[in-house]
């Protein structure tokens, strides 16, 4: 009966550790990218949104340090760009609140720096309830950033909602670099 009784302590314990983790996941399904599902607190950050009372607010971020490609790699180097990708899709707190989804992609230095690119996009769409509500692109060249940001006012904005972002960073030197970020809100 003790193993059994120390067993289930363990478990218990094991549980309340995963209940206190923080809200910020990572996760890494790609070589050298993570992807971070953003808590409130962090999303309002790049949104300006209210994380006490905006709903949603939160969004998925996907970051990665630039991959010199082969053929550069004897090359003299410097500090690789640090590339992120956004999505994120809310709302205000009140009931009859637009529906806002702000998206970039970003390359920034280590330091923080805007490091500007050959190449740097996206294409933001938002669809409700399967419908395309939004398709919008953003595509600079020599610039270090991109950003569409969408809201829909109306008398009803309910309903589910999701986000989908595609980026593009391309930079001579160094391997290219596509991911896409999405959210939902409901």
């Amino acid at each position: 009966m003790k193993p059994m009784k120390l067993g289930v302590i363990l478990l218990a314990l094991l549980l309340a550790a995963m209940a206190m983790a923080p809200v910020t996941s990572a996760e890494s399904s790609e070589s050298g990218v993570t992807t971070q599902y953003l808590s409130p607190q962090e999303g309002a950050k790049f949104t300006g949104a209210n994380p006490e009372k905006d709903i949603g607010v939160g969004g998925m971020l996907k970051t990665r340090t630039a991959v010199q490609s082969v053929k550069s790699a004897f090359a003299a180097t410097a500090d690789a760009p640090q590339w992120s990708a956004y999505t994120d899709l809310w709302r205000n707190w009140w009931s009859a609140s637009p529906v806002y989804c702000d998206a970039y992609s970003r390359s920034r230095t280590s330091s923080g720096s805007a490091y500007d690119i050959n190449k740097i996009a996206l294409r933001e769409r938002v669809w409700r309830d399967g419908t395309l509500y939004n398709d919008q692109p953003d595509t600079r060249y020599n610039s270090a950033d991109a950003q569409v940001n969408y809201q829909y006012s109306a008398v009803y904005t309910g309903g589910t909602w999701t986000a989908q972002s595609d980026h593009i960073f391309e930079l001579s030197g160094y391997s290219s670099w596509y991911p896409t970020t999405v959210d939902t809100l409901t």
